[in-house]
């Protein structure tokens, strides 16, 4: 290898010649068979696992035609360049046990399972139909040549039409005489060789009467058959090649025949390019129909078994059906369709694939000259970039689907310097290209090229592979694909590639092979796009992304940085769609799809008639509106005088910007007054990047410096941009055409010349070429206006002049046009408000929702004796992020401190200016002196916005213990941010004794169970007596009901003194004083704390818990029942003390305080006391051996509350059947005492009384 140390170019790694010849690649079939040619044939061609499947189905379909003796067919089909005729060549010689085809090791196996046809012998011919008249010419001309060459000695077939014959040879015969004539014709038969009858040894003569029977139309046909041989080799040999044909179906019998004649046991006909000769009939629709018809005779017969059984196999670059149109008419068109279906169902298709292309062309293409060679080029396949971005496409790994499986590394070892990618390419568009132009002549032009040119570490550009794909010279067969390859070669020529050069400042005639690399690598591109429009199909190519785009030519692009390659190529792309609108690709995205439309339509022309929609104030208006959307700015918020106001978000807080578009020179355009800002806004005044013929941005600048002159400091900045170029401004105006025309009614009336087709596609174009004229320009303003390079500003002319005395602003910078006046705007209140707090993110607005949770994080802190609340993460962050910044409180990692250390800072400010505005601090302060007192100084440095204000006004009235008033009436809740008026007023809040405070605080925990905060402040004040007011109400009812249940017992049981029922009229008295109207929060502190009562805080506090318990237990129990141990209780005679101390230990329990005593439970107890002792009153009966009888009815007993027992018998036996009996006794027995209680008891009595 040459260039040592340097890396090895492509010719040094492979076999590379000087040029292509027209012929590499191409086999023509009829040469390819012969001895020479078919041995280099063999030596070269490649048996992938494919191929030997397709060779044993051929195998396959020959033997099953020499079993069943029937004639059958095949299609071998693939695209340009799959084999085709390569395969044919390969199967001839296998038929005919050719010892190279033999040795071939991949169709040994296949040869051995087809056993049989090494016993047969096999008529073998090759058939080329290009330039044929009819199928039978093709045909039988070829046969008659083809079968003279093999045996010249034996007389051919009759394969034309013999009326024509025997028309001529009446007129010989009339002409020389029968004698003559018979005697010539007789001569010819006996010579060798001279009929099939004598070479078989059968002699016979002609005469006369012979003769006339053999013409006649009811002759015997072999008879015929020999006469039309006799006469064809006596007189008329010209007849067996150019006379009319015999049909089809007649001449295939006539060839079967003849080859059996031979010696032959089948015929195979091998027919190259037939569907392709079709294929350029298609405008002749009736010759098409008419030939298409045929080709099913090469399978059915009228005629039955043939002599031999013919097996055809026909080259098929494409079905036929794929190529009709529906121009024919209807009759015509739904025949060759049937015939074209009939076919499919009787022809046997052998695929002959594109995925043989890596095997074959690794073997023909890539093979490496020497072990050196190889070894470079496995090193040089290593280094390669793996990024899987890169790697994925080059391994044609996108797009992948059950389909399109991809490759992997050892495919594209395989193959490299060509990718995975770039191979299925070229598979892929083979239907596409002709026979001259098959992939593998690609590969081999495109190694050629580079073969100085490229070392073997550059992977082979997919846009290389263009020129010899798109810009060859013969047109495709199919119509519409030739139209398609027109369009991109017009595309390409006269639209792309002079833009490309032009952009680049190369000459036009500058080939491509001479291009710089960076321009090279430009038109690779731009190639491979158009190699997309033509095949959108190519998985590859499908959906081309610009990642994509320049991986397919990895190497083409320099990266500035590292993996910058696809940025790039986004750039260059939006670049041509400014200039050629057929490459469209939108904005906004990294890595967009890219498209290429290919279309022939003149929209052109619907440009130049729309030319008059071109005026000055059309381009003012699209400047200030392209100028409002790079700003993100809504033109829509526009005032009577032209300022278009905008809210942003700075530091936090929501602050006006306000735009001024016009002719800064011209104060038609731009009064003084809008060159002044409004108090607390910044102005942006912008002037054109235009004027007229004469004015530049001197003028504007001279106009600026009189008004500063003039006027006092406003925050207003003005925009002054150099001017567009005329080319530019040629641009602009065909963008406002475009806009104009694309925007309303007007296409109608400019594309009116269009066809209904071709607007759409007119349309489509326009719209990709006024996006790309609105992108150049987004990068353009940016230019003019001094954000972006490639602008020159003179020193005393600088962009931007600002009209304030305090701001003075750097020149802009910033990715957009909305991020540098972003940076301006944040300049500008910066110097206007430099001690602003810097809530943080700066773009996100504090808002009033935020400020109000902040200020109840600070009462809850102001609430707690160390002026500290626990926080969850996210409300630390939100506190965090204001009272921080404010200099208001701190937040550690777990809470929020919030003392007089904190506030110390805004304390002595509000304190300070309070007094320089003659307030005493200790008085009322009103709020809107607060704020202003917050605000001041000789200028405004903070610019707070209200709701900031509001929140430091209301922390200082909690760390001041102010409590809030509104005219002059103290307001119960403390405001929200929202809630706080400047009319309202802060006041210093009474507070009780701290020792009355914390008796209170502690006595209510006791009552209630719910203390308050034992740090005394306003707030807690507040909180305190807030809840303790509703918690009193509801304890006072309770009590009542109390004093109501515990008042009925005392009269039932003349419970005289008791301590319960005192301190329960005690706690109505004090919760009724409680609740008087005029008892403020101090006075509710002092009743609470200072009130004398009959019992103690525990005593109280369960007094006030079971309250409700002890009125529901009272009220639920029949009392009515207590009245016989009552009275049993109250007897002197006989004595019951039993009833005596039931009784007096439910006086006891109902005296005692519910702390020592729970009455509820007492009840329970003395009810359970109750129910024992009735018990043991009642009499006991005796008991008897047996109950043989109901119990008669006894009188009345005496009951033991005083009573008489009533006794109902009833027989045991009998008790279901009369229990009705029973109730209804009972009943009756009760019904006679209506006014007492009852209880029923069931004694059992034995009958034989034991």
């Amino acid at each position: 290898m040459s260039h040592v140390g340097a890396v090895p170019r492509l010719r040094d790694i492979f076999e590379i010649p000087e040029s292509a010849g027209t012929d590499d690649y191409v086999l023509r079939l009829s040469e390819s068979v012969e001895a020479d040619q078919l041995a280099a044939t063999l030596d070269t061609y490649v048996v992938t696992p494919e191929l030997a499947r397709a060779f044993d189905q051929a195998l396959s379909l020959v033997a099953e035609a020499q079993r069943s003796g029937e004639n059958r067919a095949a299609f071998i089909e693939g695209s340009f360049g799959s084999g085709k005729s390569h395969f044919m060549a390969v199967l001839h010689a296998l038929l005919g046990r050719h010892p190279k085809a033999r040795a071939i090791a991949e169709l040994q196996p296949v040869l051995s399972r087809h056993p049989e046809l090494d016993s047969n012998r096999l008529l073998r011919l090759t058939f080329h139909f290009l330039d044929s008249r009819t199928v039978e010419s093709a045909l039988f001309s070829q046969y008659l040549e083809q079968v003279t060459a093999l045996h010249p000695e034996a007389p051919p077939p009759v394969l034309h039409s013999a009326r024509g014959l025997f028309d001529d040879a009446a007129g010989m015969r009339t002409l020389l005489g029968d004698a003559k004539f018979f005697e010539c014709l007789n001569a010819a038969v006996a010579q060798p060789g001279g009929s099939i009858w004598s070479r078989l040894g059968v002699t016979s003569s002609w005469t006369a009467q012979r003769y006339d029977a053999a013409v006649a139309p009811q002759a015997d046909p072999a008879e015929r058959t020999l006469l039309q041989q006799a006469l064809t080799g006596a007189y008329y040999q010209s007849y067996s090649r150019n006379s009319d044909w015999l049909s089809l179906e007649d001449g295939l019998a006539a060839i079967a025949e003849h080859a059996k004649s031979l010696g032959y046991d089948g015929v195979v006909l091998l027919l190259d390019e037939l569907v392709l000769w079709l294929t350029f009939l298609i405008t002749e629709r009736e010759r098409l129909n008419a030939e298409v018809q045929k080709i099913t005779k090469l399978v059915e017969s009228s005629r039955g078994r043939l002599a031999v059984p013919i097996t055809s196999f026909v080259a098929r670059q494409h079905d036929l059906r794929r190529w009709l149109d529906r121009s024919g008419l209807g009759a015509e068109q739904d025949s060759l369709e049937r015939a074209l279906q009939h076919q499919s169902g009787r022809f046997a298709t052998i695929p002959l694939g594109e995925e043989n292309l890596p095997a074959v062309a690794h073997r023909r293409l890539l093979q490496p000259r020497n072990p050196a060679a190889a070894a470079a080029l496995e090193a040089a396949f290593g280094r390669l970039d793996r990024n899987p971005r890169v790697w994925e496409v080059l391994r044609n790994n996108i797009n992948v689907d059950e389909d399109h499986r991809g490759s992997d590394t050892a495919a594209f070892r395989l193959t490299y310097p060509f990718s995975p990618a770039l191979i299925d390419t070229l598979k892929s568009l083979a239907g596409l290209m002709q026979r001259e132009r098959t992939a593998l002549k690609v590969m081999q032009k495109m190694l050629i090229d580079g073969a100085d040119r490229l070392t073997i570490d550059h992977v082979m550009p997919v846009g290389d592979a263009f020129d010899d794909i798109v810009t060859g010279t013969s047109p495709s067969s199919d119509p519409r694909v030739a139209e398609r390859f027109r369009q991109a070669r017009d595309l390409w020529t006269t639209k792309l590639r002079p833009f490309i050069l032009s952009s680049n400042n190369i000459s036009a005639d500058t080939a491509d092979a001479d291009l710089p690399p960076g321009t090279a690598g430009e038109v690779r591109l731009a190639k491979t796009l158009i190699l997309a429009a033509l095949a959108p199909n190519v998985p590859a190519l499908s959906a081309i992304t610009a990642s994509r785009l320049a991986a397919l030519n990895h190497g083409s692009i320099r990266e500035v940085l590292p993996g910058d390659a696809a940025s790039q190529a986004v750039r260059k792309v939006r670049d041509w769609r400014a200039r050629v609108p057929e490459v469209r690709v939108p904005d906004g995205q990294a890595d967009p799809l890219i498209t290429v439309t290919l279309a022939d339509v003149d929209y052109q022309g619907v440009l130049d008639r729309a030319r008059n929609e071109d005026t000055e104030g059309r381009r003012r208006d699209l400047v200030r509106e392209m100028l409002f959307e790079e700003l993100r700015v809504d033109a829509e918020n526009r005032a009577l005088d032209g300022v278009v106001s905008d809210t942003v978000i700075w530091r936090g807080t929501k602050r006006e910007v306000e735009y001024v578009f016009g002719n800064i020179r011209d104060r038609s355009y731009v009064p003084d007054d809008a060159l002044r800002a409004r108090p607390g806004t910044v102005r942006m005044v912008l002037d054109y990047p235009f004027d007229a013929p004469g004015q530049g941005a001197r003028e504007d600048h001279i106009r600026l410096e009189r008004y500063r002159g003039d006027h006092d400091s406003t925050l207003t900045l003005a925009w002054v941009p150099t001017f567009f170029t005329a080319e530019e401004n040629e641009e602009l105006g065909r963008l406002v055409i475009l806009n104009t025309l694309l925007r309303n009614e007007k296409w109608a009336v400019h594309a009116a010349d269009l066809s209904e087709y071709e607007r759409p596609q007119a349309r489509a174009i326009l719209e990709g070429q006024q996006s790309g004229l609105r992108s150049q320009f987004s990068s353009r303003l940016m230019q003019v206006y001094g954000i972006a390079g490639g602008r020159t500003f003179l020193e005393e002319e600088p962009p931007l002049v600002s009209l304030s005395d305090t701001f003075r602003p750097q020149r802009p910078v910033g990715a957009t046009f909305a991020d540098a006046a972003a940076r301006l705007i944040d300049q500008a209140f910066t110097a206007v408000y430099p001690d602003h707090p810097e809530f943080s993110p700066p773009g996100q607005l504090v808002t009033d929702r935020e400020l109000t949770q902040v200020l109840s994080f600070l009462r809850r802190a102001d609430a707690d004796a160390d002026g500290r609340v626990v926080l969850e993460r996210h409300d630390r962050d939100t506190a965090r992020r204001i009272v921080q910044p404010l200099g208001l409180a701190k937040v550690n990692e777990t809470h929020l401190i919030f003392t007089s250390t904190e506030f110390a800072t805004w304390d002595s400010r509000i304190s300070q200016a309070l007094s320089a505005a003659g307030y005493d601090a200790t008085g009322s302060v009103p709020v809107e002196v607060l704020r202003s007192a917050i605000s001041s100084g000789p200028a405004d440095r903070r610019g707070l916005s209200d709701g900031v204000r509001d929140l430091i006004v209301a922390a200082w009235a909690l760390r001041q213990r102010r409590a809030w008033y509104q005219f002059g009436t103290p307001i119960p809740d403390p405001p929200t941010i929202r809630d706080i008026r400047g009319e309202m007023e802060l006041r210093c809040e009474p507070l009780p004794e701290s020792r009355l405070w914390g008796q209170a605080v502690e006595r209510f925990g006791h009552w209630f169970g719910q203390g308050g905060n034992e740090h005394l402040t306003a707030s807690n004040l507040a909180v305190f007596v807030d809840h303790g007011r509703p918690a009193v109400a509801t304890a006072a009812a309770e009590q009542r009901a109390l004093v109501h249940r515990l008042e009925e017992l005392d009269q039932a049981f003349d419970v005289g003194t008791s301590a319960r029922i005192d301190l329960a009229r005690a706690l109505v008295d004090l919760f009724e004083r409680l609740q008087r109207p005029g008892v403020d929060r101090v006075a509710f502190v002092a009743l609470l704390a200072e009130a004398v009562l009959p019992g103690t805080d525990q005593e109280i506090g369960r007094s006030l818990s079971s309250a409700q318990q002890v009125v529901d237990a009272i009220a639920a129990y029949p009392w009515a029942r207590f009245a016989s141990v009552r009275q049993a209780a109250e007897a002197s005679e006989p004595l019951d003390t039993t009833a005596r101390a039931i009784v007096q230990q439910l006086r006891t329990s109902i005296r005692d305080h519910e702390y020592v005593t729970p009455l509820a439970r007492a009840i329970t107890v003395a009810a359970d006391e109750r129910d024992r002792w009735l018990e043991g009153q009642r009499p006991v009966a005796p008991v008897t051996s047996a109950l043989t009888a109901p119990m008669a009815a006894a009188s009345p007993a005496p009951s033991p509350s005083g009573g008489t027992w009533q006794r109902v018998g009833v027989d045991v036996e009998n008790a279901g059947a009369r229990e009705a009996d029973v109730r209804a006794r009972i009943v009756a027995a009760l019904a006679a005492f209506p006014h007492l209680d009852f209880e029923v008891m069931v004694v059992a009595q034995p009958r034989d009384g034991t």
